[in-house]
């Protein structure tokens, strides 16, 4: 089965109870798009425990760019104001061993920014945020002296990526596709109360699926979402929710 989450900001509990949920396999996958650090104060437990095993496969999310914008000295300001949340797992990162500090980093850059996968005929786009014409599956490779990390902070961040429009003019030939991320707490979508995963369709086949359920705002509020696809056929299956 493969597993789609994001989004976990830190609530280390909430991971735990995710994995005891779905009782992932070797044979599993479980995508993380993005966000496993900050606001909660476990970020650097859930990155730990992510990096021994194999089959969790970590995305670059904006929080993690701006970890590695601090730790690389492009940006030694914004991840530690308040609303970002990264004082705490400056804190804690700083207490690790240099070789624990180099192992995170490490798997920092080279988590996915853009990942395509084509299952039984049934196309999905995975990324931490946004809708992305571009095909070719894409590494965050932040320490390569030809990265952009300006532009790459643009594919991870912000609203600009959320032109759903540009699923209208997505090309024919790769439609349908499903597009799913985070980032974007699916209840400004739905205009409610309600913390649940978003599916908007479109007359090309495409479809765009949030799984943000706001899982930042801590316990009582919000949800860690999991999306599950059938490895076998490709099609979406149950939707799993974590308090």
């Amino acid at each position: 089965m493969i597993y789609i989450c994001s989004d976990i900001h830190g609530l280390y509990d909430r991971y735990l109870k995710l994995l005891d949920t779905i009782q992932l396999k070797e044979e599993d996958t479980l995508y993380v798009l993005g966000d496993m650090i900050d606001r909660g104060d476990r970020g650097i437990d859930i990155l730990l425990d992510m990096m021994e095993r194999k089959n969790v496969i970590p995305f670059l999310g904006n929080h993690e760019h701006m970890m590695l914008m601090h730790l690389f000295g492009y940006d030694t300001k914004s991840w530690l104001l308040e609303n970002n949340g990264g004082k705490t797992t400056l804190e804690a990162f700083e207490k690790l061993s240099i070789d624990d500090k180099r192992r995170i980093l490490h798997y920092l850059n080279d988590s996915w920014v853009l990942k395509n996968l084509n299952i039984n005929g049934h196309r999905y786009s995975l990324s931490h945020i946004g809708v992305f014409t571009d095909t070719e599956d894409m590494r965050a490779d932040f320490s390569d002296p030809k990265t952009d990390v300006h532009e790459l902070q643009k594919m991870v961040w912000g609203m600009t990526p959320y032109a759903l429009d540009r699923i209208i003019a997505y090309p024919e030939e790769l439609c349908p596709t499903t597009f799913i991320s985070g980032h974007v707490i699916t209840r400004r979508y739905s205009n409610s109360d309600d913390d649940e995963i978003i599916s908007i369709p479109f007359e090309n086949g495409c479809r765009y699926i949030d799984i943000d359920c706001g899982c930042a705002a801590g316990e009582g509020y919000g949800q860690l979402a999991c999306l599950t696809i059938n490895e076998t056929t490709g099609e979406i299956g149950d939707e799993i929710y974590i308090n």
